[in-house]
This record gives C-alpha cells, sequence and structure tokens, in this order.
C-alpha cells in the first residue's frame, strides 16, 4: 500500500505499509449493504437504548428500550430483527427488553424493529457495531535466525513455498514478483510489472501466483514455475493491499478492517469478515498469512501483527514488534514493518520489512 500522511505517528512504530512517497487516505467507511440506510424518525415511537453506532459486546445482553412519542398511543405488538433474523417479539405495551445476541458475529448490524399499534405498523431501523467477546492475548517476539534481504526490494507480499521465498514488491517502477533464495537472498527469478502499476500482495495457489495492484483494480496471474502472465483479474475494491490462501479462497485486504475470501477463477468475493477485538474495529489490515488455521496480519504504519481467527474475524492475539530492526541496519529508504511468510513443513515463520536488509524467523511468544 502507499503512504498514509498522519500528523501523528507513534514512535515506537517500525514500520509496515505502503509507500512513502504517494497517498494513502487513513480509515475508511465500511462498506455494508444496510450501512447506507438512514435511521428514520417514527411517529410514533423511537428507540431510546441501544445508541445508534453503538458498539455491542454480543456476551452482554443487550438492553432495548423504546419510548412513545404519543402518550395516547398502546403498544400492540413489536417484532425485534437483526439483519433479518428475529430475536423477539414484545407484546402488551411493554417498551423495554433484554436480547441475547452473542450468535452474532462481529461487524456492523441492522436493528429493525416492527411496532403494531392502533392498527398502524411503523419500522424503527438502527445501526449498531458488534464487537469481539475475547479478549486479545498480548504476544512478543524471538528471533531465531537472520537471512539477507534486498534493501531495494519494497515489500508488499511475502511466502514461503518448496524451500524459497516468493516476494512481491511495489511501488510504481519498482513492481515485481520475484523467486528468492532464503540462505543467501540472491534473486532465482524475476518478472517486473509495467511502470503504470503499484505491485501489492501476492499469494501461491494451485501452480499460479496471484498479484494484485494498489488503485488499479487489477491483478495477475502468472505461472508459479516460468512466471509467464496468464490471464487478468479484476475486483471491485477500490484498493488491493495483501493477500494470502487456504487452499480454496484468496484472503484479500483493502486497508479497511475488513477481509475478502474471492474466488480463484473470477475473482469475485465469496463472503467477507469484519475485524474486531473487544473495543473496535480493527483496521489498515495489509500483508497477510495463515499460520495453523489462524490469519495474521500487518497493520500498516504500526509495529503490530494481529491475529484473526477467520471464520469469523475475531482478533484473537496482538504480537508487538517493536525493535526488531536494529539501528545498524537503518539506512535512507528504509520503510514500514510489512511481510509474513511461514514454512508448513518446518513450522518457521519469517518476517521483513520494505526495503529492510534482513529476513527474520521468528518465534511468537505470549508476554
Amino acid at each position: 500500500m502507499r503512504k498514509l500522511f498522519f500528523l501523528v505517528v507513534p514512535a515506537l512504530v517500525l514500520f509496515s505499509g505502503h509507500s512513502c512517497n504517494s497517498e494513502k487516505s487513513g480509515t475508511q467507511t465500511v462498506e455494508n449493504n444496510n450501512s447506507s440506510e438512514p435511521v428514520k424518525e417514527a411517529s410514533n415511537f423511537r428507540i431510546i437504548s441501544p445508541q445508534n453506532q453503538k458498539y455491542i459486546n454480543p456476551a452482554e445482553v443487550l438492553h432495548l428500550s423504546i419510548g412513545k412519542l404519543n402518550d395516547s398511543i398502546y403498544l400492540d405488538s413489536a417484532e425485534v430483527r437483526i439483519d433479518g433474523v428475529l430475536l423477539q417479539k414484545i407484546f402488551d405495551d411493554k417498551l423495554a427488553a433484554n436480547l441475547d445476541v452473542k450468535s452474532f458475529a462481529p461487524g456492523l448490524r441492522r436493528m429493525q424493529i416492527k411496532t403494531f399499534a392502533g392498527g398502524k405498523t411503523e419500522s424503527l431501523p438502527i445501526n449498531m457495531r458488534f464487537v469481539s467477546d475475547i479478549i486479545p492475548e498480548n504476544y512478543t517476539y524471538k528471533v531465531k535466525k537472520t537471512y539477507p534481504h534486498d534493501k531495494g526490494a519494497y515489500t508488499q507480499g511475502l511466502e514461503y513455498s518448496e524451500g524459497f521465498l516468493f516476494e512481491g514488491t511495489g511501488n510504481n517502477g519498482e513492481s515485481s514478483i520475484r523467486k528468492v533464495n532464503l540462505e543467501t537472498g540472491d534473486i532465482i527469478k524475476y518478472r517486473d510489472l509495467s511502470s503504470e502499476f503499484f505491485g501489492e500482495g501476492i499469494t501461491l495457489i494451485n501452480n499460479k501466483i496471484y498479484q494484485i495492484t494498489y488503485r488499479s483494480q487489477v491483478g495477475f496471474v502468472y505461472n508459479e514455475n516460468s512466471f509467464e502472465e496468464e490471464r487478468k483479474i479484476f475486483y471491485q475494491n477500490k484498493e488491493g493491499w495483501g493477500l494470502c490462501n487456504d487452499g480454496v479462497n484468496i484472503l484479500m485486504s483493502d486497508g479497511t478492517h475488513i477481509i475478502y475470501f474471492m474466488d480463484t477463477i473470477y475473482f469475485s468475493v465469496d463472503k467477507k469478515i469484519e475485524v474486531f477485538d473487544n473495543e473496535k474495529e480493527v483496521n489498515l489490515l495489509n500483508e497477510l498469512e495463515l499460520i495453523d488455521g489462524v490469519l495474521y496480519a500487518n497493520r500498516y504504519t504500526t509495529n503490530e501483527i494481529v491475529m484473526i481467527d477467520p471464520t469469523n474475524g475475531k482478533v484473537l492475539g496482538k504480537i508487538d514488534m517493536t525493535g526488531i530492526l536494529d539501528a545498524k541496519d537503518k539506512h535512507p529508504r528504509i520503510d514500514y514493518f510489512n511481510g509474513i511468510a511461514y514454512d508448513k513443513q518446518n513450522k518457521r515463520i519469517f518476517v521483513t520489512g520494505k526495503y529492510w536488509p534482513k529476513i527474520y524467523e521468528v518465534d511468537f511468544v505470549k508476554k
């Protein structure tokens, strides 16, 4: 991804994300089928609690309170739905209820209360954000070994396959895919991307290399062995950031808190998850890697990797990578921490950064 223009950047930030020389917007608005619907005012009733756009922990009972705008009206009944699912019916002018919402995954949800009173029906909508009911565990790291890395590589995607690292790099005029000898850092195979494209994440699946681009809404599929381009892929996301795969779908980030599961043929969205910790959405998700069923994601411009349950978007852990880049390894072009690869056979995890001179083999350790 490209560089974010923030007024304040935490002092301990390692580096993670996109180009220092290009623009990037900050947190993006959540896209949801219901989020664009306005909260309409009714004539007889209103929702007192919960408040619109409130963060809700599904582990807690959700208290619903309805207020009357007309004291002479008697509420015959009401139906309470969240995302179309009927949760509860209310009868006999009862204006409050406790709702069990623990079955809902994190994300933006639409509550709709349909009231029946005096022969009239009204609809009271409200938007809520469900957070995770899990408190993430905190981790640090242990460096086991270091390897040489091309400090001219603006690392966007990193994967390990059959004894080699595969790397996708970014920046217009510098974007590429490459096959690299881990031990020596030597580039075994290389392919440039046209200078009109800003390369982003890569992933290997079905003997193909998939590579996306930043704002062009186009990606490329290459033969894994020859690096020859076989076809293009297209997507609707305004931006492309990171990729990995689960053996069936390709997982894609776009800088928001949403992860998209794309099919490998048409690159259309099969499903998506919204990533939340126990307080709010976790955005700026960048380079991705699946490790033993857990999704790991760099967070752009931070020194943090988040561990995500790919089935529901709940953040399981947060890894603080502060200090992994030694001061003696810094140089004028050094950029953000980014890149996670996993050697499944030997259970090795590798991380690096943009223009970093080293790749680090690490273990993640609970604090």
